[in-house]
């Protein structure tokens, strides 16, 4: 009897674990510091922001790209730190999202929000987006539609039960997932350390700017200013900035981009989220008058206030103790 009961606390413990590899990296471990994550510092600057949160800045000439790039790479270890999802109606520039949330340490832009109105007359969204369990925004687009690519993957985030990653899915299992924080974008850069990002951009005969704005292999083909998440294989969190469309700095295709992280940081998952005019960093030791860190872009000038109001945010913020 007792045998029997022990073989049956092994299979549940092995089912666990097996759910929570599916799933993507669940917790956290002490294997590594953030600090330690960047696996070559050529070119890279290193800001030991406080316990558990390290701003990684890359500024010049980049090989993997063939141009000048300016990456943020912010390392938050979620032992010492907590995220919360921002729904902001109406839409708001991150550092106002921010500066409203008490204990905001760091914040970059959210996931894609397009909401408009299909030929029936009927208003329909793109993306997925739950904030502290309450369902701001569903997948309503029809497949073959040129959005319906941009909800791909999805981030979670559950404080309660300490839990978060990145997956594949779709309307359907975003609506079950139990988790108090999800968002949806697009595409899948990096998959258990596979670069799939390298070839969601299919090559093309055409000239990529003859083919509609929003199809993905225009859209992902191109070099814009990027945002991405990733977490690294101990479970470390990684939010990810890309600046483009400037002479300083040329942006990255998601390609480029999934190369580019994979090279220095080799994180186990990488998901896109909206990028271009949206990219934006907030921190709040940065010496910027508005402590927005990158250059957005919506202003046509090389500073840090040409912010483009968003819809959404995910927020680093200290632990209450």
């Amino acid at each position: 009897m007792l045998l029997n009961v022990k073989s049956s606390l092994i299979v549940l413990v092995v089912a666990w674990l097996a759910l929570s590899c599916r799933h993507a990296p669940t917790g956290s471990t002490d294997e590594a510091s953030p600090a330690a994550l960047l696996h070559e510092t050529t070119g890279w600057t290193i800001d030991h922001v406080a316990e558990g949160l390290v701003r990684h800045h890359y500024e010049g000439y980049d090989s993997i790209s063939s141009a000048r790039q300016n990456v943020n790479v912010v390392a938050v270890d979620l032992d010492e730190y907590q995220l919360r999802f921002a729904d902001a109606r109406p839409s708001d520039s991150l550092s106002s999202i921010a500066a409203a949330h008490d204990g905001a340490v760091a914040a970059i832009n959210g996931t894609y929000y397009e909401l408009f109105t299909d030929s029936s007359g009927k208003q329909t969204q793109s993306s997925f987006f739950k904030a502290d369990g309450n369902v701001a925004s569903t997948v309503t687009i029809t497949e073959g539609h040129r959005y319906f690519w941009k909800h791909e993957g999805a981030f979670f985030y559950d404080p309660a039960g300490r839990q978060w990653g990145i997956v594949y899915g779709d309307k359907a299992s975003y609506e079950v997932m139990p988790y108090a924080n999800v968002l949806s974008g697009a595409p899948m850069l990096v998959y258990d350390y596979q670069p799939v990002g390298e070839t969601f951009a299919k090559r093309r005969t055409e000239p990529l700017d003859s083919l509609d704005y929003e199809d993905p292999d225009r859209h992902q083909g191109v070099r814009h200013p990027r945002t991405a998440v990733a977490i690294t294989g101990d479970a470390h969190l990684l939010l990810i900035t890309v600046d483009g469309r400037r002479p300083e700095t040329a942006g990255m295709s998601a390609r480029e981009l999934t190369r580019f992280i994979a090279h220095y940081f080799n994180p186990r998952y990488m998901l896109n989220l909206d990028g271009g005019g949206s990219t934006t960093l907030w921190m709040e030791s940065a010496d910027s008058q508005n402590a927005v860190v990158n250059y957005p872009t919506d202003n046509k000038r090389y500073d840090h206030f040409g912010q483009r109001s968003i819809r959404n945010a995910i927020m680093v913020l200290k632990k209450s103790r």
